[in-house]
C-alpha cells in the first residue's frame, strides 16, 4: 500500500481533492502546513482477495480511460486561490485551457507582473506558480 501526499495552496481545491479521494475509497489525513493543505492518502488493498484476470482487468482500464477522457474537465487556479476562469466554464482540452491562461496572463502585460496576495510575480514565472488541476 503506497502513501501519497500533496499540498494544496487552496482550501477549496483541497476539499474537492479530499471528496475524490474519499468517493475512490481511500484514507486521508488533512493537516495545514506552511503554504497550504497537506492531504497525505492511502487506498487499502481489496478485502476479497481476488485478482481480476489481466485480460479482464485491461478492458475495465480501457473503458474507464475512455470514459473519463470524455468527463474530465480543465482548470488553472491562480496563485491567490481562486480560477482564473471569468464567465466561462471549465475547459475540454488542456490546449483550451492553456490558451485561455495566455490571454488572461496578457491582462497583465502592461504592469509587467502579476500581483498576488504574497507579492508581485513576473509573468515568466506566473504558470508556474498556478495549479493546473483536473476537475
Amino acid at each position: 500500500m503506497e502513501t501519497y501526499t500533496k499540498v494544496h495552496t487552496s482550501k477549496k481545491v483541497a476539499d474537492i481533492h479530499l471528496a475524490k479521494i474519499k468517493k475512490r475509497g481511500g484514507k486521508a489525513t488533512v493537516k495545514d502546513v506552511k503554504g497550504g493543505i497537506q492531504i497525505e492518502y492511502y487506498f487499502p488493498e481489496k478485502a476479497s482477495g481476488k485478482k481480476q484476470a489481466p485480460k479482464m482487468l485491461a478492458a475495465k482500464k480501457t473503458d474507464a480511460k475512455k470514459k473519463s477522457e470524455k468527463s474530465k474537465r480543465y482548470d488553472v487556479i491562480s496563485p491567490d486561490g481562486i480560477t482564473i476562469r471569468i464567465g466561462v466554464p471549465p475547459f475540454k482540452t488542456t490546449q483550451e485551457r492553456a490558451k485561455y491562461f495566455e490571454k488572461w496572463k496578457d491582462r497583465f502585460a502592461r504592469q509587467g507582473y502579476y500581483s498576488s496576495n504574497r507579492g508581485p510575480i513576473q509573468l515568466e514565472d506566473l504558470a508556474g506558480s498556478c495549479e493546473w488541476i483536473t476537475l
